[in-house]
């Protein structure tokens, strides 16, 4: 009898294990399924360089040149910065046109920018991340330099806005700020053929507690103020995710962090571990992990499976071209020196991500760092 029921419990255990493997399989081939995303970030000033005083076709040949260009090196999505500062590089209803479009903040568009992007994009089989800045109106204090038809002339003096020496910013408790950056979000999900949709890493503009003291006097209620922060950052990420599903589940919602996952979380007030493990506030995670193999504070490869560690949702890493032959300021005694003694950086972190069946692709930064230097021609090799 005794004999049965062990052999019967080793039989339930074995189907068991065989049944957990075969899920596992199953995980491993529905990912190879799946695109590994080859990106390159372009900056909104990088955008300026091919827009700005061009016609639309001398736009539409820049584009085509430079998009046919990345195809042909092995990306295969362009992360767009669509709104760097409460302003649009496309025509919105709500945002004012960019100044790096057209010269001056809030003048007439002869041209959709993010529409002919969207255009030809698809002709060179590049998928289109539309890349949002959502907190910050102005590097500047200044309202003077705003057009007529920012939405931050109307809330001057108000709580809808916090303004440092660093610059002008929405308020992240306001309702009716969470409102107007959601409804700036869903008009791209609405209007253009994007794949994705990506929050930028600036979250709170400083961790000052006089920057919103009034707000949360008024409506902090139990919360501390650094979980009351933290959970205005939630309302809007949790909204703009929900919104972009309502309109086309298809388009992907993730958001870029800075790579310091506990900084993130203190000084920033963005809970970057809670959008990536449950369900419903983003799809996928790019943390910027702008770091070497020998940075003594954050070393590649140990930052890496951090948030391999953490991320339940895609994850992308963006890799920092930008250093390429230059001292690494920050990345102590050891690492100082890495990016000017090697020009293959990029492309062994490039074949380490690849290695790695929790990364589901990578990010260049930036667009105008891809220029004829070895680092990018080995970058170019670990593409292939």
């Amino acid at each position: 009898m005794y004999k049965r029921i062990i052999s019967i419990f080793l039989a339930l255990l074995f189907l068991s294990g065989c049944t957990v493997q075969n899920s596992k399989e199953q995980s491993r081939a529905s990912k190879s399924d799946v695109s590994y995303v080859k990106a390159v970030w372009i900056t909104y000033y990088e955008m300026s360089e091919l827009i700005s005083g061009k016609s639309l076709e001398e736009y539409e040949t820049a584009l085509d040149e430079a998009f046919s260009n990345l195809s042909d090196k092995g990306f295969n999505r362009i992360a767009i910065q669509v709104r760097p500062f409460a302003d649009a590089f496309y025509i919105s209803l709500y945002f004012p046109i960019s100044s790096y479009c057209f010269g001056e903040q809030g003048s007439d568009a002869p041209f959709d920018p993010l529409a002919v992007i969207c255009e030809i994009a698809q002709k060179h089989n590049l998928e289109v991340e539309a890349w949002v800045n959502p907190y910050r109106v102005s590097n500047s204090a200044d309202f003077s330099k705003l057009a007529a038809t920012n939405k931050a002339l109307e809330w001057q003096d108000t709580e809808n806005l916090i303004v440092t020496d660093k610059g002008i910013f929405f308020n992240p408790a306001s309702d009716e700020v969470i409102e107007l950056i959601t409804n700036g979000v869903a008009e791209i999900a609405e209007n253009y053929n994007v794949a994705s949709i990506c929050f930028d890493d600036y979250f709170y503009p400083s961790s000052d507690e006089s920057i919103d003291k009034e707000s949360y006097e008024k409506n902090g209620g139990k919360l501390s103020l650094d979980d009351w922060r933290r959970d205005n950052v939630n309302r809007l990420v949790k909204g703009v995710y929900e919104k972009i599903k309502s309109i086309d589940e298809s388009i992907s919602f993730g958001i870029s962090p800075a790579a310091n996952i506990e900084n993130n979380y203190r000084n920033l007030y963005a809970d970057v571990e809670l959008w990536a493990t449950d369900k419903g506030y983003v799809d996928y995670i790019n943390p910027q992990v702008y770091f070497g193999f020998h940075n003594e504070k954050q070393p590649f490869m140990q930052t890496v499976k951090e948030w391999a560690k953490t991320a339940e949702c895609d994850l992308y890493i963006s890799l920092p071209l930008y250093k390429a032959g230059l001292e690494d300021e920050y990345a102590g005694k050891g690492g100082m020196n890495e990016f000017i003694d090697n020009n293959n950086i990029i492309s062994r972190q490039v074949n380490y991500l690849s290695k790695l069946d929790e990364i589901d692709g990578f990010y260049i930064f930036s667009y105008s760092f891809l220029n004829d230097s070895e680092e990018a021609e080995n970058l170019y090799s670990a593409m292939q």
